[in-house]
């Protein structure tokens, strides 16, 4: 099997164990122009939800500290709303990152490999 094969598929399958640390270090160490690309759009699709996840917690905490409670008016609506499309964003780039290193270990070519 192709070592670049398995470092690729290394970078979308870390999100399970090290989500932003393996593409960073596969990134910085890997010296094929292919791995570096995977490497840099596996850490983008770590680093939104996170980023998402963050600003979803820190708003339910502001909302909290601010108007005594999460069921004060519209900051129920907002703060849910936000929640759950953060949720959903997670699910989502965590599905996408394993179909796309399951696709790095089938592919025979890189033709074969969209994006």
């Amino acid at each position: 099997m192709n070592d670049h094969r398995i470092l690729n598929a290394l970078s979308y399958f870390s999100i399970l164990f090290a989500p932003i640390i393996v593409p960073v270090l596969i990134w910085i160490f890997a010296k094929s122009e292919e791995v570096t690309h995977h490497a840099k759009v596996a850490l983008l699709t770590h680093i939104i939800p996170t980023i998402a996840g963050f600003i979803c917690f820190s708003s339910v905490f502001m909302t909290t500290l601010v108007n005594g409670g999460l069921l004060a008016n519209m900051s129920l609506f907002v703060t849910g709303s936000l929640f759950v499309i953060t949720l959903i964003s997670i699910i989502g780039f965590f599905i996408f990152n394993i179909v796309r290193g399951i696709q790095m270990l089938c592919a025979k070519t890189e033709e074969d490999i969209w994006i």
